[in-house]
């Protein structure tokens, strides 16, 4: 049998009342931050297919593998962590331009999306634009990056590389900030 000296037993104590006390904040900040109601969605739903509509009409479709809103955080938000496609309309029947990308979120009272990991724009005109990050604000109607862009314009036969783009919502005039190269396809006319 061994004794423990009273300084040996004090010292020992103290040990595991601090190492005690750190597992407890630990785990006190555990569930400070699973009761942290602005990460915890308000509404979580699988296998979308929504709409936003404007007088009774077709604007904006949506589909997604998963939805999450959150409504207590404090810029309300929706995220769309599997992707998402989107459709803008005309009208309620014809698709003026279509997004995709692997994951995008869209803050509500901004009416801006942000789309991210292989964002691809197309446009009426078979135009497509390819980047890695994407905004599209609702009430400027503009889509933006500072991201690498490559552009497929079906209209001019060429292919173009550049970084940022400011274009209108439908993607049928843009400007490209920098420009890497473009290749440009030309029929022979002999």
């Amino acid at each position: 049998m061994r004794i423990v000296a009273p300084y040996q037993a004090k010292a020992l104590a103290a040990l595991l009342l601090t190492v005690a006390a750190f597992s407890c904040k630990s785990n006190i900040e555990k569930v400070r931050e699973l009761n942290d109601i602005q990460s915890i969605p308000s509404l979580r739903i699988e296998n979308l297919n929504g709409r936003m509509t404007e007088l009774g009409g077709i604007k904006v479709r949506f589909i997604a593998p998963e939805l999450r809103q959150f409504h207590f955080a404090e810029e309300k938000y929706t995220d769309f962590p599997k992707g998402v496609e989107l459709y803008r309309y005309l009208d309620s029947i014809t698709v003026e331009s279509s997004v995709t990308a692997n994951h995008a979120i869209y803050y509500e009272v901004k009416e801006l999306w942000e789309g991210a990991g292989n964002v691809v724009v197309k446009n009426m005109q078979g135009d497509e634009l390819r980047t890695e990050k994407l905004f599209w604000n609702q009430k400027t109607k503009k889509i933006y990056t500072d991201a690498p862009v490559k552009i497929v314009d079906t209209q001019k036969g060429a292919i173009i590389h550049g970084k940022g783009l400011i274009s209108d919502e439908s993607f049928t005039e843009y400007e490209i900030q920098e420009v890497f190269d473009s290749v440009i396809y030309v029929e022979d006319k002999k």
